[in-house]
């Protein structure tokens, strides 16, 4: 059994050496796809973590008319609680939000002996798109002013711009390099099968099973995958690092989360493996199709 797979292992390694302009072609233009499609992936992972980060900032203030009495309160709160895209919501007394605004603003409190303020309830989105949703149902609220939903509007509209923009340039541009990666792939080993057909047909003469002619094509796929997967991991972590430091000349107070370096591996070496095994099965499949005597 080991002196099988290494066969089967050794005949793949074979292949490459036979084939390395393509084999080049295949794991490079694999890894440019890989390393744009992990790049945008990690840009729109940290921007959508900031994103979540910042949405207890982003809140959404719902102030309630000034008739509405404590004992209202927990109804209330309940309603809010069951609006789609809330997340979490607070209630905040008047007299604590009057108390807070002397302490950190005494100049415009000053010569206010009654408290102006109405009993409000902090709302944390789920996610910062619910805003417009979130707001049009708490204002049908009987209990709710008159336009007492208030919120930061642009600048939560301009974050869940970047969100669509990152996801969608994201996807389109590793979409074609991965489906360009593909292509070069399937003809490095569809080229290598070509110029191994007399090969094929003696194996198939002596009576060597589909499975034992295509596993070392597969492998060999797998290992261009797999490669173009690990440069691409590599090359995300040095992009990184020269944009961190980078920022830290122009800002020295400016702090990073760190980057996932191995997790970041061992999941672009098993896309860039499963992707490289299907290009090469896919160009197995049509030449194992002709038979030994078929005249072909």
């Amino acid at each position: 059994m080991l002196d099988r797979i290494e066969f089967l292992i050794m005949e793949a390694l074979v292949a490459i050496r036979r084939n390395l302009l393509m084999t080049f072609a295949a794991v490079s233009t694999a890894a440019v796809a890989l390393f744009l499609l992990g790049g945008l992936a990690y840009v729109y992972w940290q921007v959508n973590k900031l994103a979540t980060d910042v949405s207890g900032k982003f809140e959404v203030r719902v102030w309630l008319k000034d008739e509405v009495k404590d004992a209202q309160i927990g109804t209330i709160a309940a309603r809010i609680r069951k609006i789609n895209g809330v997340k979490k919501a607070f209630w905040v007394p008047k007299a604590k939000e009057w108390e807070k605004m002397q302490n950190e603003s005494p100049e415009m409190t000053r010569g206010i002996d009654q408290n102006p303020l109405t009993h409000s309830f902090k709302v944390i989105l789920q996610e910062l798109g619910d805003a417009p949703g979130v707001k049009r149902q708490a204002q049908q609220m009987p209990e709710v002013m008159p336009d007492g939903v208030v919120y930061m509007e642009d600048q939560q509209e301009l974050m869940d711009k970047v969100l669509r923009i990152v996801r969608w340039v994201g996807g389109l541009l590793g979409s074609i390099l991965l489906i360009t990666a593909a292509i070069l792939i399937y003809n490095a080993i569809r080229l290598t099968i070509l110029a191994r057909r007399r090969e094929i047909r003696i194996m198939q003469l002596v009576g060597a099973s589909n499975l034992t002619i295509q596993t070392p094509f597969i492998i060999e796929g797998i290992l261009q995958g797999a490669t173009g997967g690990l440069l691409a991991a590599l090359l995300i972590k040095a992009a990184q690092s020269i944009f961190q430091n980078e920022v830290k000349n122009i800002m020295l107070a400016a702090t990073f989360p760190t980057f996932p370096t191995w997790t970041a591996i061992a999941l672009l070496v098993s896309i860039g493996a499963v992707f490289g095994a299907t290009c090469s099965y896919l160009a197995i499949r049509e030449p194992l199709r002709y038979r030994v005597g078929s005249g072909t």
